[in-house]
């Protein structure tokens, strides 16, 4: 069952301050310019899952400065995401009593994930939503954790990245070497699977596929271990990209395939779970440690919060829109071998060794053994 206090108490906020913007006017200022924001600057949102800490108001709490967050993600407006996005845009404005407003820009609207990270080691924004592949372009070994059949379940791959020596050194690194601050490295993406307009059940299936993947190297090399033709579309062109026979497949998770509609255009989903994903919120790292530390506490509170409040709507998504998708008439291939699929992409890791470190899998695979549930 989803926890349903955060998000209420995030309604209650805003329709409080509904009214004192309605009985009193006003206005705020920003440290940072504007730009468009998606809607997405305190209103209230359809967030029934994501309510926060359970931090209550002090008598005298700490004065904040006024201040404007930019805060980048390539997710639609209807996914689960933008929606724990939003809901955290809330907690931090009530907890500061309105003097930290986030604007969140949904849908790639200020770039691709990796130009939004980019613009997050610059200053430009202050916080973006990626893929782990997406942060391995500027820090190799974080990619290693979006390889495929890595992961045996979510609970173990959490405390992986959230909790353990191996996840704490790899994105201190990071840090160190980019600017770039991973403040929660486990807002649920979701298992990812094939769809074409063709049945595919093992990875002889997949030769002569023009195979969509992200644009970063182990997705292309997986895509070449599965047995097709990997080619790297940047997400909002994907749709088009299959509706125009570019590529004649992709993979992704039940709920990005729901949100970008692309059973529209595809005949299969195929249950291949061939990665499980967890993406990541990352600061620029020179703005987030001159912040005040109860404001730092603020954010990195919520932040963790709304991943939470995220993975649960994103979990329940992968079944609810499974089912919307097999209504809209779309065939689930069940009965893929992933036996198979495991085997052809095994030696994914060894392509890597060089770049990440000769003993970056072994080190996984020990942090994995370490895990207990």
């Amino acid at each position: 069952m989803i926890n349903k206090k955060y998000f209420l108490s995030t309604a209650i906020f805003s329709m409080l301050a509904l009214s004192l913007v309605t009985g009193c006017g006003g206005s705020t200022s920003s440290s940072s310019s504007g730009g468009s924001n998606g809607g997405a600057s305190g209103g209230s949102s359809d967030n029934q899952n994501y309510q926060g800490t359970s931090e209550k108001p002090q008598a005298e709490a700490p004065k904040f400065e006024k201040m404007t967050i930019k805060f980048g993600h390539s997710s639609e407006t209807s996914e689960p995401t933008h929606k724990a996005a939003l809901a955290f845009a809330e907690k931090v404005k009530e907890r500061t009593g309105g003097a930290v407003e986030v604007k969140v820009y949904p849908a790639e609207q200020i770039g691709v994930e990796r130009d939004m990270i980019e613009q997050t080691k610059s200053g430009a924004i202050q916080l973006v939503f990626s893929s782990p592949g997406a942060l391995g372009v500027f820090n190799p070994e974080i990619e290693i954790f979006n390889g495929p059949f890595l992961w045996d379940n979510w609970d173990q791959a959490k405390w992986v990245m959230r909790e353990s020596d191996l996840g704490k050194e790899v994105y201190a690194n990071l840090e160190k070497d980019h600017g770039l601050k991973v403040l929660d490295p486990a807002w649920y993406w979701g298992w990812r699977h094939i769809t074409a307009n063709k049945e595919i059940r093992t990875p002889a299936d997949m030769v002569g596929q023009k195979f969509r993947v992200s644009n970063v190297p182990i997705f292309v090399e997986m895509g070449k271990a599965m047995g097709a033709s990997p080619t790297p579309i940047n997400f909002s062109e994907v749709y088009t990209a299959l509706q125009q026979g570019v590529v004649d497949s992709q993979e992704n998770p039940i709920p990005t395939i729901w949100a970008k509609k692309f059973y529209e255009v595809q005949d299969y989903v195929m249950m291949s779970g061939h990665m499980l994903q967890s993406n990541h919120v990352t600061a620029n790292a020179a703005w987030f440690n001159g912040l005040s530390p109860e404001l730092q506490q603020i954010i990195q509170e919520e932040i963790t919060a709304a991943g939470d409040a995220m993975t649960e709507m994103q979990m329940e998504a992968e079944i609810s829109d499974l089912e919307k998708i097999k209504a809209e008439g779309v065939k689930i291939i069940e009965d893929v071998d992933k036996k198979a699929f495991e085997e052809a992409t095994r030696g994914v890791y060894d392509l890597f060794a060089d770049k990440w470190g000769a003993d970056l899998y072994d080190r996984v695979q020990k942090a994995k053994s370490e895990f207990k549930p």
